[in-house]
């Protein structure tokens, strides 16, 4: 008998994750909230979004199984803890930010329910979870986000699993400085007045990819670059650290000093082969 009532629960336990869920996302008029709109409804979900003036907030934040936060870094834990005065208990509450520490503790603190924070690690750009990364980090009771976690996976998604003190400390070298690398070679470019397509004609394949990615990163909303370079005390003082290397390193190149710039490059090497 008790097998029996364990195999029922379990039945309906697993039906329950494959019913269609309702989810709400906050800020979902923006492009990476139309990116989780276009596949939570493909596969089968209802979703209903909140926008900027909120309305229908009191009826949609309550009713739903998941609550998707997508708004920009800056004001991500002010839109978690107003979101959070809505929900009840039985709702699962997420964030898309870049950083995770603050918005993971924010959702914790304001939601008594199920909390993850989740970064996609690519932009709205592409069509589907195929071949890119989630970045998962775990807040509170992730068993129901098990029906998101798989709809990513069954399109192919890597999903990352990470605390939200490491998730913030890599993308300080993954998002931060380089975005601050690819915008300074930008801005070079655009102040030295460099014909592109010309320089394009004659260049090598390295060249080619280097200024796509220049490209799309401009084709963003600069709010984006900039928020993400700012996001932390920690990502501008690296951002900061790194234009010091740069000035070093000019400095060298100014005075024609050889020896001391092969110092710096076999430095390097000694550590990139260790890695």
């Amino acid at each position: 008998m008790i097998h029996e009532v364990f195999s029922t629960l379990t039945a309906r336990s697993g039906a329950d994750h494959n019913l269609p869920k309702v989810i709400t996302i906050v800020g979902g008029n923006g492009r990476m909230g139309k990116f989780f709109n276009n596949q939570l409804t493909a596969a089968g979900h209802r979703v209903n979004i909140v926008g900027s003036n909120w309305q229908g907030a009191d009826s949609l934040l309550p009713q739903a199984d998941l609550v998707l936060i997508s708004v920009p870094i800056e004001s991500t834990c002010e839109i978690i803890e107003r979101t959070a005065q809505y929900l009840t208990p039985h709702t699962a509450l997420a964030d898309i930010t870049s950083i995770k520490i603050e918005p993971v503790r924010a959702m914790l603190e304001h939601h008594s329910g199920a909390v993850m924070g989740l970064h996609p690690m690519f932009g709205p750009s592409v069509e589907s979870f195929a071949q890119q990364k989630v970045v998962v980090c775990s807040g509170r009771n992730d068993a129901a986000f098990d029906w998101l976690l798989n709809l990513m996976r069954n399109q192919q998604a890597e999903l990352i699993f990470s605390t939200p003190e490491e998730h913030d400390q890599m993308m300080v070298m993954i998002q931060a400085t380089r975005h601050f690398c690819r915008l300074t070679q930008a801005v070079y470019l655009a102040q030295e007045k460099i014909d592109i397509d010309k320089s394009l004609s004659m260049s090598s394949p390295v060249y080619r990819q280097e200024i796509d990615i220049l490209k799309r990163l401009l084709n963003q909303n600069p709010q984006l670059c900039i928020d993400i370079m700012l996001a932390t005390e920690e990502r501008c003082q690296a951002i900061k650290s790194l234009a010091d290397t740069y000035n070093r390193l000019a400095r060298l190149i100014e005075k024609k000093d050889r020896e001391e710039l092969i110092k710096e490059i076999e430095s390097t090497q000694n550590f990139f082969s260790k890695q």
